[in-house]
């Protein structure tokens, strides 16, 4: 009995081992075309710790490999030979779990077009970061966009532990969905994850809504818990201004949900999200289209349809929503040397004043330029954003003209 334990060990270990070794060809998890259109800041990063990674996994097999030939000679540690197999086999599946994430989304780069679209993201992504931490001195991070199914976008921050035991995120990893390629707002409140997280912010501003609704015990249990995701939003809209605030209401548009609370969702509810976007449009621009897009909002949802227990809630936040707005905007963050994100990514940069001024100022040539995609790419998807946003008339051509820009690889920098 003990040989045949022995033998079959022996042919497990072999083939976990055999699997293994396949791993270190990244092309076996995503084609070479889409290696190489990864740029060398992101790609390399990723490549070093995913080779890491199956080293560690092929030192695990022969460890393993080890045991068995050991328990050959000696019955006795048959059993300390078979839960290194299976030690093994566990940690194979993480490391597959781990190389399968990255190369499908390197593999997102399927075409020409989606290549030159997830590049202008990479850049646009990591543009966003640098806008804040490069003025602080922090590290800014790789980042690696590929496309997701669902509604919203997502991130798995640098630094975070994979899959794979020992293994450490290398970039910031954001999943951009289909119906948002060409109108990213939701890639800067991925961003704004990434910023928060590395300078206290979302502990400051769950600190400082406390403070601000202080006299409102059940509104304070109901925004501190949201502050993560507040944060991510008040990024976008620093970035991007308007156009955040309306691409994120076609996110959480759906009546069956916009007005629930789930719990433990770390998400404000819906219809409170959108109304805190309008506030701080109204708080940094004053009058304008999101005026509209709040009667709306309010008129397609009145709080009748609330749940009981929600609605009282509900129609105090509204009552507030100034207020929440200028202390979500004002909040010293410890990582911006006590400064607000205000004074470190200025909105008015993409008030609709400032984004005209950009359109008038450079033409035609906004659309066709290289200089321009470097330089303004971000205020580019702030004004395609807007003009869909403000003009339902003309909404189609400014979603066709932001397709455009995206995708024409002549004209990518």
């Amino acid at each position: 009995m003990s040989l045949a334990l022995a033998d079959d060990l022996e042919r497990q270990v072999q083939h976990w081992l055999g699997s293994a070794r396949g791993c270190l060809d990244a092309e076996s998890f995503a084609s070479k075309a889409a290696w190489q259109s990864v740029e060398q800041a992101v790609g390399l990063p990723v490549r070093t710790q995913l080779a890491r990674t199956v080293d560690d996994l092929i030192r695990v097999g022969r460890a393993a490999e080890a045991a068995v030939r050991a328990a050959r000679t000696d019955p006795t540690l048959l059993p300390v030979a078979q839960a290194a197999v299976e030690r093994f086999r566990r940690r194979y599946l993480q490391v597959e779990t781990t190389l399968d994430f990255f190369g499908q989304a390197v593999n997102t780069r399927t075409s020409t077009r989606l290549t030159s679209t997830m590049t202008t993201l990479d850049r646009l992504a990591q543009q966003s970061i640098e806008a804040s931490l490069g003025q602080v001195g922090i590290v800014v991070p790789p980042v690696l966009t590929y496309i997701g199914e669902g509604l919203g976008a997502s991130i798995i921050r640098v630094g975070i532990r994979l899959w794979a035991p020992g293994t450490v995120n290398p970039v910031a990893a954001i999943k951009i969905v289909r119906h948002n390629l060409f109108r990213p707002t939701s890639l800067f409140h991925e961003t704004g994850h990434q910023v928060a997280h590395l300078t206290g912010w979302n502990d400051a501003l769950r600190g400082a809504l406390g403070r601000a609704l202080a006299d409102d015990p059940a509104l304070r249990a109901m925004w501190e818990p949201w502050s993560s995701e507040i944060t991510a939003d008040v990024y976008a809209f620093t970035l991007t201004g308007y156009a955040s605030v309306a691409a994120l209401h076609d996110v959480v548009a759906d009546s069956r949900t916009i007005l629930r609370w789930p719990l433990g969702d770390p998400h404000p509810v819906g219809w409170l999200r959108v109304l805190l976007g309008v506030a701080m449009c109204r708080a940094a621009y004053g009058s304008g289209p999101w005026d509209r897009l709040e009667e709306a909002v309010v008129t397609a949802n009145p709080l009748s349809r609330a749940d009981e227990s929600t609605a009282p809630l509900l129609r105090r936040s509204h009552e507030r929503m100034d207020r929440i707005a200028r202390t979500c905007l004002t909040t010293p963050v410890p990582g911006f040397g006590g400064r607000p994100v205000t004074a470190v990514v200025d909105p008015g940069r993409v008030s609709p004043r400032a984004l005209g001024e950009l359109e008038r100022a450079t033409g035609p040539a906004l659309w066709t330029s290289p200089h321009w995609r470097r330089t303004e790419g971000i205020r580019i998807v702030a004004l395609a954003g807007l003009r869909e946003a403000e003009h339902a008339e003309r909404a189609a051509e400014w979603v066709q003209r932001a397709e455009t820009w995206f995708t024409d690889t002549s004209r990518a920098a």
